[in-house]
């Protein structure tokens, strides 16, 4: 053995030994970027969501990542610097260094000054750093098993890094209720490179982790880009839960790379060994070595032609591509596995760049981070997609090595590559096929049942036809799974789909949404009668008993309807139909169908536009008040005024009230209609009194906004505005039909604003139902005769007899009376005459705006009929 060989063989035991530093110190590494990871993720979902009940976790996230940082710097401490370990150890103390700034960052997170996305750069840059020097282990790893473990190795460590990526974006979504486009593209890409990462994983190693990788998902997550309605989604998953879920995935990951990390350490430290007893062994029997020098020196020569000859037959034989290139990319050699790969023959390509290869599938930033990895690392692997050179696009797995002389300058380039087209393609397949199918049933999910859905309306669109969209759903589904688990729920759900399949023809769709929820599109029905038969049909064979092992159930199924061209609407808009028409099969007692109502929806429709235009009204100021006087009849003074509503349209000009208010009575937005009177009556009082008018001011509140639990909060909000005004001045009129929907209720409301000073009347009284025994419940102080008696009650006996009627109510229970559409002399002198001598209308005053209030004042006087006109 000569003196090189031993050398040589030295060497080798010392790179091996340094091998065994670098795995103790990207053990140490990867057990920090873990820490980082979940710290990263609880600081960016406390930051943006504001919750504090992830505070007590976050904080055993800091602890152990300090306990990691020490564990690291410790081990970098320990290790010897070598030229094998220097690369390695200076990049994971520029990590440590980095995270120096660590408790600055923390207190800025503390006292709410960091954003989420500084945060989220903060953590994200430092275990990217860290991330990057990990790859320095793959550098000069001459063993080929070894080498593919640790490829293995960085693979699971990106796909920890997806998963915890996943971990914050679905948690925020879930602490705020709401996830955004953005949200899901960005989940949808995840899960994307997540399964490539895994087929890589699968090439690398032949360590079997305890569980599937390739199921290394949540059910929540699947569902959540499965469905239409994410957010509707997120309401039945609590945070904790999916945090808990995730951790758990990611935990599985690291599980396998400790058992990837002890498989590596196992292999080095048996090639240390072996290597380190041949050393031994060389160097004992070296001084023999000289004895028989000149019979080894024949010896070596024969071995070194037949190692020529062994790596001639692998260069010719191998069924993988093999490139040699010079140190500018020119190509020096190609095997014959290249040619019958790529269809170009060796003189076609020599001193040529590979890069006339590039099908054009991957962009300039693609190879220009592959050649950066190629340099700075001296190896590359991954995925390429080239073109044949008649054309044809095919994929490679291609491993990269970059050739250095002693001087560490760059000599050749060698890559080997394996044609992988048929896996891609089949890869392709079964991800197109997952994009777009259930993964339960098989059944066509949202995305591939809408496309049919469009395709089918353009046919029918042409030719006139019918196409008919129903939903359908299992009624009381989630019993199934409380009572017998959610396996056997899933197997109810494959048994209907099978039904389902059964039963439609052949032009038919039926696709799964989620949960138990089915979507049929039928197309060519001849009428709704018919295709009601063909549905009942359906509904009677899917309710049929179901056998699940030994459980059977007897179940039923709701149908929401909705049929093109009667609702002529986009594929998007019919799905929404037939659902809230499934939704109301519910409603109204399950087990049936509904078809969807057209003209429910126009109406539904029109009221939503109205809303939507009134909203900008009020942030435009198109709305206004106008004021009518009330007035003592008697004695001719002003008593108040009423507010009215009046809505300043910039296109339709003064919209009159009975134009929209009907509209939006029954309606939540009615009550913020209602707000707004209030504040705006409350500070034109506010503006009265500063220049000395105390004239106070009656609104009119809706059931709606009288009935609703903040009522009485939201007043006093409004009073306490204006400090000024007295409530003495503020007056509710309440319709009599409000007033006793809910007797009980509006007693007790109209008693706490009676406390408060304000008055209350009667509005509209005679018009409603009102009996005496609500007349004597409820705590009002005033009637208002409605308009409609007063105007015909001199030529009319019916309504002068109801008019005498309430007046005399009004005296039997102790209230004050007014009335209103007075618009004659004759009509006041008569109400005097009758006992009323409080009025208001047209005959005294129309309503007007704010600023003409003042001048009508000082101008104000009795009709000549009026003055000094005593009641009887």
């Amino acid at each position: 053995m000569s003196g090189s060989n031993i050398i040589e063989l030295r060497q080798s035991v010392n790179r091996l030994d340094a091998l065994n530093d670098n795995i103790t110190l990207v053990t140490a590494a990867g057990q920090l970027v873990g820490t980082l990871q979940r710290e990263r993720g609880l600081s960016v979902l406390i930051t943006d969501t504001g919750t504090e009940r992830l505070r007590s976790r976050l904080l055993q996230s800091r602890e152990r990542t300090n306990q990691q940082l020490i564990n690291l710097k410790q081990k970098l401490g320990s290790v010897d610097i070598t030229s094998e370990t220097k690369a390695l150890h200076q990049g994971l103390k520029l990590a440590t260094d980095a995270l120096g700034q660590l408790p600055v960052m923390r207190e800025r997170v503390d006292n709410k000054q960091a954003t989420p996305d500084e945060i989220l750069q903060f953590y994200t840059a430092i275990i990217r750093q860290t991330n990057s020097q990990l790859n320095e282990l793959a550098r000069d790893l001459s063993i080929v098993s070894l080498s593919r473990e640790v490829n293995a190795y960085f693979i699971l460590n990106r796909l920890r890094e997806l998963l915890g990526q996943e971990r914050v974006i679905v948690g925020k979504a879930l602490l705020n209720g709401k996830m955004s486009h953005e949200d899901i593209r960005q989940l949808a890409y995840n899960a994307g490179r997540q399964r490539s990462l895994l087929i890589g994983f699968e090439s690398q190693t032949s360590v079997e982790p305890d569980g599937d990788l390739s199921a290394l998902t949540t059910e929540f997550r699947q569902k959540l880009l499965a469905t239409r309605t994410p957010n509707e989604l997120l309401q039945g998953m609590d945070a904790d839960v999916w945090i808990a879920q995730q951790t758990q995935l990611i935990a599985t990951v690291q599980d396998v790379e400790q058992r990837l990390i002890t498989s590596i350490k196992e292999t080095a430290t048996s090639s240390y060994e072996s290597s380190l007893n041949e050393l031994w062994r060389y160097v004992i029997i070296s001084p023999l070595v000289l004895l028989t020098a000149l019979f080894l020196s024949w010896l070596i020569l024969r071995y070194v032609r037949r190692q020529i000859m062994l790596a001639d037959s692998v260069f010719q034989y191998t069924q993988d591509r093999i490139t040699i290139t010079d140190a500018d990319g020119r190509i020096l050699d190609v095997n014959p596995a290249f040619t019958r790969i790529t269809g170009y023959k060796k003189r076609e390509v020599l001193g040529k760049n590979p890069r006339f290869l590039k099908s054009g599938r991957q962009g300039k930033s693609f190879y220009r981070s592959m050649f950066q990895q190629l340099i700075k690392d001296g190896f590359w692997q991954g995925e390429l997609w080239n073109r044949r050179k008649n054309g044809e696009f095919y994929a490679e797995l291609a491993s990269m090595s970059a050739i250095k002389n002693k001087r560490g300058e760059v000599q050749n380039f060698v890559g080997i590559s394996s044609d992988v087209t048929e896996r891609a393609f089949a890869h392709k397949e079964e991800l197109e096929f997952r994009t777009y199918h259930d993964a339960l049933t098989g059944l066509p999910n949202i995305l591939l049942v809408r496309d049919r859905l469009e395709h089918a309306l353009s046919i029918a669109g042409r030719k006139g036809d019918m196409v008919v969209v129903a939903s359908i759903d299992v009624d009381n589904f989630k019993n199934i799974n409380a009572q017998f688990g959610h396996a056997v729920g899933d197997k109810v759900i494959e048994q209907l789909a099978r039904r389902l399949n059964a039963t439609i023809r052949d032009g038919d769709t039926v696709g799964r949404l989620s949960g138990d929820e089915f979507l049929l599109v039928i197309e060519g029905g001849e009428s709704e009668l018919q295709v009601n038969e063909v549905l009942e049909r359906i509904k009677s064979e899917l309710s049929e008993t179901i056998t699940v092992g030994s459980y059977t159930m007897d179940i039923t199924v709701s149908m929401g309807v909705t049929a093109y061209p009667q609702d002529n609407n986009d594929a998007d808009t019919l799905i929404r139909h037939s659902s809230q028409s499934l939704h109301q099969s519910k409603r109204n007692g399950r087990d049936r169908i509904t078809w969807f109502d057209t003209h429910r929806e126009q109406e539904q429709a029109k009221l939503t536009e109205l809303i939507k235009r009134m909203e900008q009204a009020i942030s435009h100021d198109e709305l206004e008040l106008f004021y009518q006087p009330k007035v003592n009849m008697e004695t001719c003074e002003v008593i108040g005024v009423e507010a009215l509503l009046r809505w300043r349209d910039p296109e339709r000009g003064l919209v009159p009230p009975g134009d929209f208010l009907p509209f939006i009575e029954e309606h939540p937005f009615s009550i913020t209609i209602g707000n707004w009177v209030i504040d705006s009556a409350l500070k034109q009082a506010d503006k009265w009194r500063a220049k000395g008018i105390n004239l106070p001011i009656s609104v009119n509140i809706n059931a709606l906004q009288l009935l609703n639990d903040d009522f009485l909060d939201e007043l006093n909000a409004h009073l306490r505005r204006y400090p000024q005004v007295p409530t003495e001045s503020l007056e509710i009129e309440v319709l009599e039909s409000a007033a006793i929907g809910k007797i009980n209720v509006a007693a007790e409301v109209l008693a706490k604003c009676k406390k408060m000073g304000i008055a209350v009347s009667l509005d509209d009284f005679g018009t409603g139902f009102a009996a005496l025994d609500y007349l004597k419940r409820l705590p009002a102080q005033t009637l208002k005769i409605d308009q409609s008696f007063v105007r015909d009650m001199l030529t009319d006996e019916g309504d002068l007899a109801i008019v005498k009627g309430i007046i005399g109510l009004a005296d039997a229970f102790d209230f004050n009376i007014i009335a209103e559409g007075v618009e004659t002399e004759l009509q006041g002198k008569t109400l005097v005459e009758l006992g009323c001598v409080l009025g208001q209308g047209y005959g005294i005053a129309k309503p007007m705006p704010a600023g003409d209030v003042l001048p009508w004042l000082k101008n104000w006087k009795c009709p000549e009929g009026w003055d000094g006109y005593e009641s009887l």
